[in-house]
This record gives structure tokens, C-alpha cells and sequence, in this order.
């Protein structure tokens, strides 16, 4: 399958994926499924990152499932719209927590998948 096409399923995928997730917490005060997502795809691409780092993964699987699925799944630009309307209602310790959880967790999310899938393959 073309590099191309790999990347666009997955992102279709991913993007439902989230979408359908998001339907789950609609209006609630605190984003709680952009914060969900972003944590799991941030764990789930360092598993993806370990298994390709140690052969276990091709690169088309990289492709539809690290770049397109994780790509479209996770979203950088949803966090930070919703964070700019926690700072203009004035909920302050809402955006604080959100931006300090998101900050620290999704790189240690990461972190955690890419040492899980180690150990696992090793």
C-alpha cells in the first residue's frame, strides 16, 4: 500500500476514534477526553516507537498506526483551544491543572509505553 494511503487510513481511524471518545464527555466543564486521548495515544506511540525500535514493528505499520492513527487520535490543537476557553471563563485552576497534567503526563506516558514494550521484548 502507497505511503500515503497508509497514513490517511489510519489518520480516518484515529480521528473516529476520537471523535467517538469526545462524544462520551460532551459538555462537561473539564476536557476530560482530550486529556484521555492524549494520554493514551502519548502511551501508545512509545509502544509503537520500542516495537519498530526493536525490529518488532515494519515501517508501513509505523505509518498507518504511529503517524496516521496516533496522529489523528491525539490533538494538540483541541487542547490548546479548550485551554484558551478555560483562561477566558477564568477557571484558572482548572487551565493549570490541565496544562501541567498534559505537560508532564503525555511525555511520561511515553515514556512508560516505550519502557513497558521494552521490558516486554526483552
Amino acid at each position: 500500500m502507497p505511503p500515503a494511503l497508509l497514513v490517511a487510513t489510519g489518520g480516518a481511524l484515529g480521528a473516529l476514534g476520537r471523535w467517538a471518545i469526545g462524544s462520551f464527555s460532551a459538555g462537561t466543564a473539564f476536557p476530560w477526553a482530550t486529556l484521555g486521548v492524549n494520554l493514551i495515544g502519548s502511551l501508545l506511540l512509545g509502544v509503537l516507537a520500542a516495537a519498530f525500535s526493536n525490529g518488532a514493528m515494519s515501517r508501513d505499520a509505523v505509518l498507518l498506526l504511529g503517524v496516521g492513527f496516533m496522529g489523528a487520535f491525539t490533538t494538540m490543537s483541541t487542547y490548546s483551544f479548550e485551554a484558551v476557553e478555560m483562561g477566558e471563563s477564568g477557571a484558572f485552576g482548572a487551565l493549570a491543572a490541565y496544562v501541567v497534567v498534559t505537560a508532564l503526563g503525555c511525555p511520561l506516558f511515553a515514556l512508560l509505553g516505550w519502557r513497558c514494550m521494552s521490558l516486554l521484548m526483552s
